[in-house]
């Protein structure tokens, strides 16, 4: 038995197919699901989701969004949505970089402060991948 895994973007549906199990990154840590799973509704952080097909991996990299998960099905919906393997490492580190330089001054109630902290995670989710 599987599960049908589908990861949308404002755009478009990313990622689209079926897992013997599914890893997330929930605000709280990492989450597994395989079939027949609980319903659950969580946040997403940006990270990275891996998803298990017959013994090979999917590695993808999303932003943050929203996990429903049921029985049958898991549905992600995030800001963006990429393949591990499209990654730009030497950009991801440079990204984080700029980012930690804002976050060293920036004033923590600040709207500067929140995009330079989400632009920190993202760029931290793509060296992990």
């Amino acid at each position: 038995m599987a599960v049908h895994v589908e990861i949308v973007t404002p755009s478009a549906v990313a990622w689209k197919g079926t897992a013997d199990e599914v890893s997330a990154p929930g605000l709280l840590g990492e989450f597994g699901v395989l079939p027949e799973h609980a319903a659950l509704l969580t946040a997403i952080r940006a990270g990275v989701v891996t998803v298990m097909q017959g013994g090979v991996s999917t590695r993808l990299v999303v932003g943050p969004g929203f996990a429903e998960v049921g029985p049958e099905q898991v549905t992600l919906i995030v800001d963006l949505c990429q393949p591990a393997t499209a990654v730009d490492k030497a950009e991801a580190a440079k990204a984080l970089a700029e980012a930690e330089s804002v976050l060293s001054h920036a004033d923590p109630d600040t709207a500067e402060h929140r995009a330079a902290f989400a632009k920190a995670a993202l760029a931290t989710a793509r060296l992990d991948a």
